[in-house]
C-alpha cells in the first residue's frame, strides 16, 4: 500500500559541491565484479564541504572507493569518507519524523497538525494543541512536511570531508569496485551441409544491476580469473529484480589485447549501460572457419552413446585466430530452406592455436559398449585388467572414426598389448582411433598393466 508523502523543502545538499559524471570509465569482470571509474569537474567551495558525490551504484564495496584529484595531486587532502545508502522511502521517512511536525489530510478532508509521536501500519500517534489523537492511516492519507528527514538520501552517495581545499573548479577522478556486475560471451556456429565449414557471430552479454546507470560509457571487459578475497561469512544477497532490455549489434565489434595474465576487450565506441539492463554487443564480425565433425566415445560418461562434436583451431589462418572468452556456444545447420538448431555447449576461455571443441549432442545411428573381460592380481602392488570395447554404426552409407577416450586412474601403468594403436594424452587418459563401417562394429580390446 503506498502513501502519499509530499515534502515541501528538502534539506540542503551542498548543491555546489554536488557534480555529475563528465566521464564514465567501467571495466567489466565476468565474476560479478565491476571497476567504475568517473571523472567530473567540481567547483569545491570551503563553504559548501563536504564533497558529495552522487549516482554512484547502490552495490558499491565502499572500502575499494578512490580519490583523486587530475588537476593538481595537492589540491586537497582526504580526511574522512562516508558512503551513504540510506535511500528515502515513506516508511523511512515516517520513522525519522518522529517527534518532528508534520501536517495530515484525511480522506475526508479534514487537516490536522502536530508532532509525530508513533506510526503504526494502519494508525498514526500525534499531539495536537487538542490533545493526543490516534488517526487511521491508509492508502488515502496524505502527509505533509517541511523537509526531509536528516540522514536520509534521494540516491547512494559518497561524501568527502577535505582538507586544504583551494576553492577553485577542479577535475577529480573517483574510482571503486561494485558486485552486481557481468558479462559472459555467446556464440552462433552455422555449419554448412558437409560441416566442414563454420559461420561464425560472437556476441558479449553485459548485465548491469548494480543500482546505477552510466551513460555514453567507455566499456572494457576482463576474461580471465581474476583472484579476490572472499569474506568469512557467506552474506545475504541483496534481492532485486530485472529487467531485461536488448541493446542493437555494432556495426564495429570489442578491440581485444593481452593485459597481465588476462585479455581485455575493449570497445572502442562509447555506450549506455542502464541499471537492470542485459546489452548484448557484437564481439568481432562474422568469420567462417573451417571446422570437423567427430565422434567420441567415452564409457565413463555415458556407457551405451556417443557423442558428436564439432572441433576447430582458433588460428589466424583458419579465418579466427583470436582469445575467445567464456560462453555458451550455440551451433545450427541448414535444412533444405529452414536452419535448425543441433546443439550448445560451454566453452571455457581459449588462447590463440588451441582446439575448440562444442559438444551438440549424441549419435542417433551409434553406440558402444564397454566390458571388463578380465582382471588379475600380479602383486600386493600391481594389477592386470583386459578391456573390451565395441562399437557399432547402423547408418546405412557413412562409414565413420569414432575417437574412443579412455581415462586411466593410476599414474604408473602400461599398455601390454591392444588390437588397434593408442596416443598418450596426459599421465592419466589415452585415446584409440576406431574405423566402423556402414551397418557394421569394430572390436577394440587392450591389456592394462598397472601399479601403485
Amino acid at each position: 500500500m503506498k502513501h502519499p508523502l509530499f515534502v515541501s523543502a528538502l534539506v540542503t545538499l551542498c548543491i555546489a559541491s554536488m557534480a555529475r559524471a563528465d566521464q564514465n570509465h567501467i571495466t567489466v569482470y565476468n565474476q560479478d565484479l565491476g571497476l567504475v571509474k568517473q571523472i567530473r569537474t567540481v567547483d569545491i567551495k570551503k563553504n559548501a564541504l563536504p564533497l558529495r558525490f552522487t549516482d554512484v551504484a547502490a552495490k558499491i564495496i565502499p572500502t575499494s572507493v578512490h580519490l583523486r584529484c587530475l588537476s593538481d595531486n595537492r589540491a586537497f587532502r582526504v580526511l574522512e569518507q562516508n558512503f551513504e545508502y540510506d535511500l528515502a522511502s515513506s516508511d523511512k521517512i515516517l520513522q525519522k519524523m518522529i517527534d518532528h511536525p508534520i501536517d495530515v489530510v484525511r480522506d475526508n478532508g479534514e487537516l490536522v497538525r502536530g508532532v509525530l509521536l508513533n506510526k503504526q501500519s494502519s494508525s498514526l500517534v500525534l499531539k495536537t494543541a487538542d490533545g493526543i489523537k490516534i488517526l487511521p492511516f491508509n492508502d488515502k492519507t496524505t502527509i505533509h512536511m517541511r523537509a526531509l528527514p536528516e540522514g536520509l538520501m534521494t540516491r547512494p552517495t559518497l561524501i568527502w570531508q577535505l582538507a586544504g581545499v583551494r576553492g577553485r573548479p577542479e577535475k577529480i577522478e573517483v574510482s571503486y569496485l561494485t558486485t552486481g556486475m557481468n558479462w559472459h560471451a555467446e556464440y552462433v556456429g552455422v555449419l554448412n551441409e558437409k560441416a566442414d565449414r563454420i559461420n561464425l557471430d560472437a556476441w558479449v552479454s553485459v548485465n548491469n544491476h548494480c543500482g546505477a546507470t552510466f551513460k555514453d560509457a567507455h566499456l572494457k571487459l576482463v576474461a580471465g580469473e581474476v583472484h579476490r578475497v572472499q569474506p568469512k561469512r557467506p552474506q545475504r544477497p541483496m534481492a532485486m529484480a530485472e529487467r531485461q532490455a536488448m541493446a542493437s549489434p555494432a556495426d564495429q565489434g570489442f578491440q581485444q589485447r593481452a593485459f597481465f595474465e588476462y585479455h581485455i576487450y575493449e570497445l572502442p565506441r562509447p555506450t549506455t549501460l542502464k541499471d537492470n539492463q542485459i546489452k548484448q554487443i557484437a564481439l568481432f564480425n562474422p568469420v567462417n572457419v573451417k571446422s570437423e565433425r567427430k565422434f567420441f566415445y567415452n564409457a565413463m560418461r555415458d556407457p551405451k552413446k556417443v557423442e558428436v562434436r564439432v572441433v576447430f583451431i582458433n588460428k589466424e589462418k583458419v579465418g579466427l585466430g583470436i582469445p575467445l572468452p567464456a560462453g555458451v556456444f550455440r551451433i545450427y545447420q541448414q535444412d533444405q530452406d529452414n536452419l535448425e538448431f543441433i546443439g550448445e555447449d560451454r566453452i571455457d576461455h581459449t588462447p590463440r592455436n588451441e582446439k575448440v571443441k562444442i559438444t551438440v549432442g549424441k549419435a542417433f545411428d551409434l553406440r558402444g559398449k564397454r566390458k571388463i573381460v578380465r582382471t588379475k592380481k600380479v602383486s600386493n602392488r600391481s594389477e592386470r585388467t583386459t578391456v573390451e570395447i565395441t562399437l557399432r554404426n547402423n547408418k546405412e552409407k557413412d562409414a565413420v572414426s569414432i575417437i574412443v577416450e579412455e581415462p586411466l586412474y593410476y599414474r604408473h601403468w602400461e599398455i601390454e598389448n591392444s588390437t588397434m594403436e593408442y596416443t598418450k594424452k596426459d599421465a592419466y587418459n589415452i585415446e584409440f582411433h576406431v574405423s566402423v563401417k556402414a551397418g557394421g562394429k569394430a572390436t577394440l580390446r587392450y591389456t592394462l598393466l598397472y601399479w601403485w
